[in-house]
């Protein structure tokens, strides 16, 4: 028996999403991996108020959510709003990182996608489209989580945009 593999602590995902059945099956297929431990709120409020009771060293390290799934448009505070949000929070202690966010929309509409990947809004690490893809969402977790590449990810992101512009010009 390997006791490290058996006893490690599972990584926190926080899903923040508003349908309640949507939230439900997101997360039921996450569990089932066995990898993660899910956390579900509903709204953008609930999501810092998670983030809250999730803190680390009193605030001042990084959070103990591994991995934000982030529901873009939501009642009370969007995606946009709470991304602002928490990476204002973040910026207030020197020993945070940045918590990785994977962007989850309806909606693959380009607009949208930029705000996603625009610095001011802290930059995701992943945009994914709904119905979401249960093999490339675990793939998508698994490179955050346990192969440590959030900030690969979102460079690489940001080069797909970059392209993207320049080859519509």
């Amino acid at each position: 028996m390997n006791w490290f593999a058996d006893n490690r602590k599972k990584p926190k995902i926080l899903l923040v999403e508003d349908n309640e059945l949507q939230a439900e099956l997101t997360a039921s297929a996450i569990v089932e991996s066995g990898l993660y431990e899910v956390l579900i709120v509903h709204n953008g409020e609930e999501a810092l108020n998670e983030l809250a009771r999730n803190q680390r060293g009193f605030d001042f390290l990084t959070n103990a959510i591994d991995c934000i799934l982030l529901d873009w448009q939501m009642p009370k505070m969007d995606g946009t709003q709470f991304l602002r949000a928490l990476r204002t929070h973040e910026l207030k202690s020197p020993f945070k990182r940045h918590t990785p966010v994977v962007i989850i929309s309806a909606y693959g509409d380009i607009d949208l996608r930029l705000k996603a990947e625009d610095s001011s809004h802290g930059l995701a690490s992943a945009y994914l489209t709904k119905p979401i893809d249960e093999s490339e969402l675990l793939h998508v977790l698994k490179r955050i989580t346990y192969d440590n590449e959030a900030e690969i990810m979102r460079e690489l992101l940001l080069e797909q945009r970059l392209k993207q512009l320049k080859e519509r010009r």
